[in-house]
């Protein structure tokens, strides 16, 4: 009887299976096409028609550099797993034939895989792709002539699992399924592509589901919560928008914790969740008074609450537990408002109560590495008087640590020193921290991000080992491969990829000078090769005038890694040197250059902090020389396009000059920032005339600033909103809804981010009770006549709209071509925030716009960007206009390009 049941059981499961839907197994396949390093917008097949006109898997073939006789072909694969796909094309390819010449960029490709299937019931379903940037679901109509219709999502590119996205299908509806494959170097070290597509049915009573890879809260660390803060992520996976869900605790919690949620953005602890979006909800959670230890195993439980019922239940998150002497994970809240996490490894004493407290090992992962994973907390050695912090960048590749991850590393230092996370209340003493003070090491990815955090905030440094690192990712894998530059001039070439210049080593290396730094890495390290970590070396050694001036160990017969490459004998006597060094930071050199791309990306190096450029995104230079007049230390400054700078009192120096000579003139040296900095008054001339300021709030609110620096990715660099316009014809507005679902997901899957969505209607209530702050920018979707809040703050923009949505700059060009739209960042009203507007002439336009908008590190977009209907075919080549403006907002003629075609 036992028997056929079980017979049964399996019999009604494998019909169950027959009859779901599944993703096609057999695909055609196009390509392989030249694609560049983070080049997300390019399509050769745009030119023929775009791969949803041209006829699939006939005998046509189209031009690629990839292919034999300079053509390449539709091919065919069936895939054992349906949904899925891996090629390198070493069967038509001789990659080694072409790495010899280009090396690794050479591996870059797209392609796309398209295959048809049936939907058996008709359900909303999960739909998400790992391994792929995007991909495409269209309806197959049945009647010829009829319009299909096409969906766009957004995959998990690195397979983070957090790539869900909702789509609806019709029992016995037909559809196509286009992949659009591109090869991850980096990731594969090789041509490899692959994708890996599930579509799950969401059950018809389930309007939310949670993303069980997202959940996070902090560990148990001996019988103490680490930290506080915690998270879900969940999708709209329904088909209505949803309104005032709240996180509570279930029944089996209720005992233990309390639960509050701070910072919803309703205002109320409820959040809002629009049909396909991805929310992280924030929460704070801690033990009851009358729980005096918490004991492992242990689990959070959660329910999710909407008009008083329960819409998702027994959300269950498990506490990893760990000792004090362990690494172990504390969370907090970044600088958007979402709670992220770092590891903390305890110093080995108790170095709190000495004069000079405890410092920081601030340690920076590689790429795709998992800052809680032992494999890396493993190698990262307790220390004497050092706290060692681990940090994510928001993912395991994160961007590269520039922006949002350098952002993420600052909240983690500032987390550790004000809430020394994981210490009893009556220990906390013991363990007082100065954040001022740290050493920083990394490798690989880290290691890069090890030279661009030295180099961007030396006056935090006791010094530095950077391991297996490279300057800059457009030298590590050369972007001159990109098809989309073959279509642009120098000129618009020097605008774009000075958006993302700030992160270049190489340029602001003169900030390394006189800081202990050690670079390391293997003599045959065929991942990051030696020559990126010796040019480093070679240029601080050639600004310092000093050959030895930074230390090399270069492993004789090593790769990419070794064993004790940043933790043996060798490696801890710099570390002890380094932390025994620790009453003053390192003296300044006698002369030193400070530089900066960005003032918006740069502290202070030897107490000069840079304020403004002259010209914006054009290398700005201070040089200092000590010298001393009547036994007093006097600093004789020259500035080259530096526009506003102040001296810092910190970090404390054992000597500070009295007198400083500013280009020729003098001034004692009473007046810090942030009550003074000096302007230089002179404007579109090479003279110079330096005037002491105490204007703090004039030239904030009117002039760019820090907070309002540019480029366009700063948008993302706090907690920011979606607001998205109503007013418009309905399906605009529709379009203009999705687009905000879009912008949410990709800022979702590449950093953990979560930002709320509003209508402009629905906006206006909390927009007139908000203080504009520098706490939070804004992203609009639509012109002035489809969105009332590009309407009320486009008064600062130089971009006007017309009321067919064509646009002008400068009141002078005007863009009116069909397929155009428009990308531009403007100051708040109080200059302390920024405003991104996203719009286009048409559908087409505004789609073309909102995929110009930089997703990851490394793509360009400066403070506007134009793009024409040629956008998705040709990428760099479609753009109309590009360019900065001015210290006022206003389009500059320095800094400007357009196109008259």
């Amino acid at each position: 009887m036992f028997k056929k049941l079980i017979f049964i059981f399996i019999l009604n499961f494998l019909i169950e299976i027959s009859k779901s839907t599944t993703l096609p197994g057999l695909f055609n396949v196009i390509g392989p096409f030249t694609i560049g390093e983070r080049e997300e917008t390019f399509d050769s097949l745009e030119s023929y028609g775009g791969i949803f006109s041209i006829p699939i898997g006939d005998n046509t073939t189209y031009p690629s550099e990839f292919g034999h006789n300079g053509v390449v072909g539709w091919r065919q694969f069936n895939s054992s797993i349906p949904g899925q796909l891996e090629i390198d094309w070493s069967d038509t390819i001789d990659w080694s034939f072409y790495d010899t010449p280009f090396g690794w960029e050479i591996y870059l490709w797209y392609a796309y895989a398209v295959g048809d299937f049936q939907s058996t019931e008709g359900s909303n379903y999960i739909v998400n792709c790992n391994s792929a940037r995007t991909f495409y679901i269209q309806t197959l109509s049945s009647v010829p002539g009829t319009p299909s219709v096409i969906k766009e999502f957004t995959g998990d590119f690195y397979s983070y699992g957090n790539g869900q996205n909702i789509v609806s299908l019709e029992a016995g509806q037909n559809y196509r399924f286009y992949v659009k494959m591109i090869s991850s170097t980096r990731d594969n070290l090789s041509p490899l592509g692959k994708f890996a597509c599930q579509l799950t049915p969401v059950p018809i009573y389930q309007v939310i589901t949670l993303i069980e890879t997202e959940s996070l809260v902090p560990d148990i660390v001996g019988t103490i919560l680490a930290s506080p803060y915690g998270s879900i992520t969940v999708i709209n996976s329904g088909n209505s928008d949803l309104f005032g869900i709240s996180v509570v605790l279930a029944n089996s919690s209720l005992s233990l914790f309390n639960l509050n949620i701070s910072n919803s953005a309703n205002g109320n602890g409820t959040f809002n969740i629009l049909v396909g979006q991805r929310l992280s909800m924030s929460f704070e959670i801690e033990i009851k008074s009358d729980s005096t230890q918490l004991e492992c195993p242990m689990f959070l439980e959660l329910n999710l609450v909407g008009n008083s019922t329960i819409i998702l239940n027994n959300i269950n998150i498990p506490f990893n537990c760990s000792s004090f002497e362990s690494p172990y994970l504390f969370t907090f809240l970044d600088f958007d408002n979402t709670v992220q996490y770092a590891m903390a490894i305890p110093p080995i004493n108790t170095c709190g109560n000495s004069s000079e407290l405890c410092n920081i090992m601030l340690a920076t992962h590689g790429a795709n590495v998992v800052a809680a994973d032992p494999s890396w907390t493993s190698v990262l050695p307790r220390q004497n008087n050092l706290w060692v912090l681990a940090p994510t960048g928001r993912t395991p590749w994160g961007y590269d640590w520039g922006s949002s991850s350098r952002l993420n590393v600052f909240n983690a230092i500032d987390a550790l020193v004000t809430q020394l996370p994981g210490v009893p209340l009556s220990q906390k003493s013991l363990y007082k921290t100065d954040g001022t003070k740290i050493i920083f090491i990394g490798h690989s990815m880290g290691g890069m991000g090890c030279w661009s955090l030295l180099s961007r905030q030396g006056d935090l440094a006791l010094g530095g080992a950077c391991a297996s690192g490279f300057s800059k990712l457009e030298l590590y894998l050369l972007y001159d491969t990109a098809p989309g530059f073959a279509y642009i001039d120098q000129t618009l070439k020097g605008i774009l990829m000075s958006s993302i210049e700030e992160n270049n080593v190489d340029l602001i290396s003169s900030n390394l000078v006189g800081l202990p730094l050690m670079a390391r890495y293997g003599e045959n390290d065929t991942v990051v090769n030696p020559y990126h970590s010796r040019r480093i070396v070679r240029m601080v050694s050639e600004q310092s005038q000093n050959e030895t001036a930074v230390m090399i160990s270069e492993e004789p017969n090593a790769n990419h890694w070794f064993n004790g490459i940043l933790n043996d004998s060798f490696m801890q006597n710099f570390y002890n040197i380094l932390a025994s060094n620790n009453q003053y930071l390192p003296d300044i050199p006698k002369t030193i250059t400070i530089s900066t791309l960005n003032p918006a990306s740069s502290g202070s190096r030897a107490n000069i902090l840079i304020l403004q450029q002259k010209q914006p995104f054009r290398i700005s230079k201070i040089k200092l020389t000590q010298v001393y007049e009547k036994s007093q230390l006097v600093w004789i400054i020259e500035t080259s396009n530096v526009r506003r700078f102040a001296i810092t009192q910190t970090p404390i120096r054992q000597q500070f000059p009295v007198e400083l000579i500013i280009d020729g003139s003098s001034f004692n040296n009473n007046f810090f920032y942030p009550d003074y900095h000096f302007e230089n008054t002179k404007d579109n001339t090479n003279k110079k005339y330096w005037t002491l300021s105490n204007d703090n709030s004039t030239w904030i609110e009117n002039e760019r600033n820090p907070l309002t620096n540019g480029p366009i990715r700063q948008i993302f660099e706090k907690n920011f909103k979606i607001i998205y316009g109503t007013i418009g014809q309905g399906s605009a507005t529709a379009q203009l809804k999705q687009g905000s679902v879009y912008i949410n997901n990709f800022w979702n899957n590449y950093g953990r981010g979560s930002a709320p969505i509003f209508s402009d209607v629905d906006y206006i209530p909390i927009y007139s009770n908000e203080v504009c702050s520098e706490n939070q920018n804004l992203i609009l979707l639509g012109s002035s006549y489809q969105n009332l809040f590009t309407e009320k703050l486009i008064e600062r923009a130089d971009v006007s709209f017309n009321i067919d949505n064509s646009f002008t700059l400068d009141k002078s060009y005007e863009f009116s071509t069909p397929g155009s739209g428009i990308t531009f960042i403007i100051p708040n009203s109080c200059g302390k925030g920024l405003v991104l507007v996203v719009a286009g002439i048409d559908s087409v336009g505004f789609e073309n716009a909102l995929h110009s908008l930089p997703k990851r590190s490394g793509e360009v977009s400066p403070d506007f960007l134009i793009v024409g209907p040629e956008y998705r075919g040709k990428g760099y080549g479609g753009i109309l206009s590009a360019g900065y403006w001015s210290n006022n907002f206003t389009l500059s003629p320095q800094s400007f390009y357009t196109s008259t075609i």
